[in-house]
């Protein structure tokens, strides 16, 4: 990174949201995997609880402020970024940069998290205020705060635990985890020049787009990226940042990091599970829903003044209930056609013959259309990868859209330890343009002769696609991503970060994959 920069130092907000994110999957997989492979759990919650009482306390009005709940049963961390800034020292008061509410319940469909954004508009004493100004007299107005917004008539809403981490602890973990396989939806770059920069100081960046390989500082830069984006998009990025890189430390040897993990990032941490039986009960929740898929919970929002974003207690009430009630899509499954008529012959009754089904209709928002992919195949991509990588693009777009030649890239994908190069993938890169989709929403094509990359391990059922099976990850609702495992490789094509391709759409696009040059 770049040397370049104000003279006054200040943490860097914006990645602080994502260190919470990756500290909680490190430390829910360590946990985990603790409870798995050793008999001497108990040994190991006192060790663990013994660092935080010394280091990680909090004050008695913060415990006072957590609803009590027994081990076992369902219970809600909230998890913050504390922006300390190093120029004002403690003196400048606590800031949460970040809130996020995370729901382990053992009984439920899925684990759920809710990002509440800083700059939501609430009342407090009478007045209007930003959310992460409830955090400057400590953890507690947070904790009342958010117990106050999100609980209804029928349902309070119950804060079991607290964890607040400085941004510091960020690039400790990262080291300590490694690097991790990104789905990157764009080319990110800044010097601060025009045109790419200009009009403030943001840190730089150089990150193309495409699946890769990204360690500590490239990963640092890509969570953190801020300029010419929303909160909102970044938000998004780091949460799928975060689900790329808790199915690849569910698959690693990360277990015997657990000490160094803990010594490197307890520092920077406070936290109210001071006990053991607390600390079981936490890492008991996180064995049980292992495997279980996680759910990104947004509350609606609109712009509002000064750059900040309003809310109301529908959406609210309606966030609340999806953060403790989670529905999980149903899969559609690629063979429940072949069932339905495997059913229908076995009953004994006669059939007609069965017609070949037609194409479904293609969504009015779409039309067909190849210049796009072929230009960017042409600019960005041919000359880049072997021949023996067939490229394999849609041969339909959303009307709104337009393909972004000088992004698309044929590259060379790091092996994991980042010595060998054994693969090769392309990516094409797509600017939702419409009035609804908002900055910073990019949709895109990849491909690669990986043949079982990490993102497979995201998908949670599969589809039946014009003639190809296609493996479906899902955000909330919203399809995130359609993979499709060919004989000679894998491709996909993949949402926007606010996933504002309706299902539809997704569908369509893969339903139109075709070979470039046939």
């Amino acid at each position: 990174m770049s040397s370049q920069g104000p003279t006054t130092p200040r943490a860097p907000r914006p990645g602080a949201r994502f260190a919470l994110r990756i500290l909680l999957a490190g430390l829910v997989v360590v946990l985990a995997g603790a409870v798995t492979v050793t008999a001497g759990i108990r040994n190991e919650a006192k060790d663990i609880v013994d660092t935080l009482k010394v280091r990680s306390n909090v004050d008695k009005a913060t415990v006072d402020a957590l609803t009590d709940v027994e081990p076992g049963q369902p219970q809600t961390l909230l998890l913050v970024g504390d922006d300390y800034r190093a120029a004002e020292g403690e003196a400048g008061g606590q800031r949460s940069d970040t809130m996020i509410l995370v729901r382990l319940d053992p009984d439920s469909k899925a684990t759920t998290m809710l990002s509440l954004p800083r700059d939501l508009q609430v009342t407090q004493g009478g007045s209007t205020a930003k959310l992460n100004s409830a955090y400057a007299g400590g953890p507690k107005g947070l904790i009342d705060t958010l117990k106050g917004l999100l609980s209804t008539p029928g349902e309070p809403f119950p804060i079991h635990h607290f964890v607040s981490i400085r941004f510091t602890a960020f690039s400790k973990a990262v080291n300590t985890f490694g690097c991790f396989y990104v789905d990157i939806d764009r080319k990110y770059y800044n010097d601060n020049n025009p045109p790419a920069g200009g009009g403030g100081r943001y840190a730089t960046i150089d990150v193309p787009a495409g699946y890769q390989r990204l360690c500590g500082e490239k990963s640092l830069e890509y969570v953190r990226f801020r300029h010419l984006d929303s909160d909102l998009v970044r938000e998004a990025r780091q949460t799928h940042f975060l689900a790329e890189a808790r199915a690849q430390i569910a698959d690693s040897t990360i277990i015997g990091k657990r000490d160094e993990l803990l010594e490197a990032i307890s520092e920077y941490i406070k936290t109210d599970i001071q006990t053991e039986k607390g600390l079981l009960g936490v890492v008991k929740l996180a064995v049980n829903v292992v495997g279980k898929p996680t759910k990104r919970v947004t509350v609606d929002v609109t712009d509002a003044a000064d750059g900040n974003v309003a809310t109301t207690p529908d959406a609210l009430a309606k966030a609340a209930k999806d953060f403790l009630h989670p529905k999980v899509p149903k899969s559609r499954s690629a063979s429940s056609s072949s069932s339905k008529s495997s059913s229908s012959s076995s009953s004994g009754t006669k059939t007609k013959k069965r017609k070949k089904p037609k194409a479904p209709k293609l969504p009015d928002t779409m039309f067909t259309s190849t210049e796009g992919a072929r230009e960017s195949i042409q600019t960005g991509v041919t000359g880049q990868i072997d021949a023996s990588l067939p490229i394999y693009y849609p041969k339909v777009q959303e009307k709104q859209s337009r393909y972004r030649p000088e992004m698309a890239t044929g590259y060379d994908i790091q092996s994991p330890g980042g010595q060998k190069f054994p693969w090769q993938g392309y990516r094409l890169v797509v600017n939702l343009g419409r009035g609804d989709a908002g900055p910073g929403q990019y949709y895109g094509i990849q491909g690669t002769n990986w043949k079982d990359p990490p993102v497979l391990e995201l998908a949670t059922s599969s589809e039946r696609l014009g003639g190809r099976t296609f493996q479906v990850e899902y955000d909330g609702s919203r399809i995130r991503r359609l993979v499709w495992k060919a004989p000679h490789g894998t491709y996909w094509v993949t949402n926007t970060l606010n996933s504002r391709l309706t299902n539809s759409e997704m569908r369509a696009l893969a339903r139109s994959f075709t070979r470039h040059g046939s």
